[in-house]
């Protein structure tokens, strides 16, 4: 029978191969083709949008799959990881040193072209050349690493985070991509059919890959925009109370006397200021469909201009200034009998910090919301309430009357409007990117 004749094949010591195929060609014969079914990994929706959107933000793209080579080059071009304008370069098969040298110095000569390397020679450069293979993978607009591992995928992770200097995003929908996604700086799982492993071990869960676009686009570029913004004005808030205090103490022969009484600097830096500053959140410069359709905004965020060393400088400048002028101001320009007293004194250049620094923060909002209006007035109210509510560091006679306003007017003007002209004449010769679209 045909399993005796399978057996006796199967256990041959000699020309082991041959006799089983022998075998099995008896079997098949005088057999009708009737049908070849396949199985067909479709892509995601939207994947191609996707990709282009993502490059267009400036954002390189590395594949990292288990697929063959074949299987890996027709995704990259299916999905238009490789555009039509660029060449694919290979690297397949290599297995010594010098070979992985010349191949990677071959690559290096050709412009624009998407390197697409096995897991074998993967290996190879792992071994003897991550910082070089690195370097010059980075230059290429894409690449594609096939038969990876799940330690191959987190070693080149690493790599790039190290030898780059760039932030590294790892993208996985399988329980193989879990290492290389626990590695990078922002992991983003997708619950897929093989499981939910990389969607719980990631940082971020998406339902399907074309969501990546407002998560990056939208939401990530938010982020940095709104964190960066509140670091400025919490940095603001605490270094302008801070100059005030080191000009009193000069003006009055460096005396060790707090100017303001510790009831209003505790308010000060809770309910007077605070839910202004992080009501700046929820504030937006441009709208979701500008920023889905002008992907190229996110790439202003690669400059790092929003939070650096001249942003720095410029709010340490703006607090230095409007700091001086409130308490320089508030002693010599306005100071008559009435006023000479710390109580009243304080009141004055208090009250000039408060609303200056709400003005400040006015002025810096680009789309108003409802909770940054109430957070704007209830600050306001609340300095009211602590006025009534403090006789003992405020004199009403004296807050409740025109002259108290007009002097608490005048500073506040002198401290803010040059800031905000300068801010103003900024925007006219040096506008942002996204004004030009709004």
């Amino acid at each position: 029978t045909f399993m005796q004749r399978w057996e006796q094949a199967r256990v041959q010591s000699f020309q082991r191969k041959e006799a089983m195929a022998d075998v099995q060609r008896t079997l098949e014969r005088d057999m009708e083709l009737l049908a070849v079914t396949g199985v067909e990994d479709k892509l995601q929706p939207n994947v191609r949008g996707t990709l282009e959107k993502l490059r267009h933000a400036g954002i390189r793209i590395w594949m990292l799959t288990g697929d063959k080579v074949e299987t890996a080059t027709c995704i990259a071009i299916s999905s238009r990881l490789a555009d039509r304008t660029q060449s694919l370069f290979r690297i397949v098969g290599v297995t010594s040193r010098t070979e992985a040298s010349s191949r990677l110095a071959r690559f290096r000569q050709i412009p624009n072209a998407v390197l697409i390397v096995d897991g074998s020679s993967l290996q190879v450069f792992l071994d003897h050349f991550p910082q070089e293979f690195i370097e010059a993978a980075s230059k290429a607009p894409a690449a594609v690493a096939s038969r990876c591992s799940p330690v191959q995928k987190a070693a080149i992770t690493k790599l790039l985070m190290s030898y780059s200097g760039k932030q590294v995003a790892a993208i996985g929908d399988g329980g193989n991509d879990v290492n290389m996604i626990q590695e990078a700086n922002v992991g983003i799982g997708i619950p897929g059919k093989e499981g939910k492993q990389a969607s719980l071990a990631a940082d971020f869960s998406i339902s399907t890959f074309s969501q990546l676009c407002p998560l990056l686009l939208w939401h990530g570029r938010n982020s940095y925009k709104r964190s960066a913004r509140l670091v400025l004005f919490v940095m603001h808030r605490g270094l302008i109370i801070a100059i005030i205090q080191m000009v009193y103490s000069a003006i009055f022969f460096y005396a060790a006397v707090s100017v303001y009484d510790s009831w209003i600097l505790v308010g000060y830096a809770t309910v007077f200021t605070m839910f202004p500053i992080f009501s700046l959140v929820l504030d937006e410069d441009v709208s979701t469909t500008i920023a889905d359709t002008y992907p190229e905004l996110y790439r202003e965020l690669q400059k790092g201009r929003s939070l650096n060393m001249r942003q720095f400088l410029t709010m340490t400048f703006k607090s230095l200034y409007q700091g001086t002028i409130i308490m320089v101001f508030s002693v010599y320009i306005l100071w008559d009998e009435t006023y000479f007293s710390l109580m009243n004194l304080s009141a004055v250049s208090f009250s000039a910090l408060v609303f200056t620094e709400l003005l400040m923060i006015a002025f810096e909002i680009n789309t108003w919301k409802w909770p940054m209006l109430v957070a704007e007035l209830f600050s306001m109210c609340t300095y009211l309430v602590a006025i009534l509510a403090l006789p003992q560091v405020f004199d009403r006679s004296v807050i409740f009357t025109w002259q108290f306003f007009g002097r608490v007017f005048l500073v506040t003007v002198v401290s803010c409007v040059p800031v905000t002209i300068g801010k103003l004449l900024k925007r006219k010769f040096s506008p942002p990117a996204y004004s030009k679209l709004t």
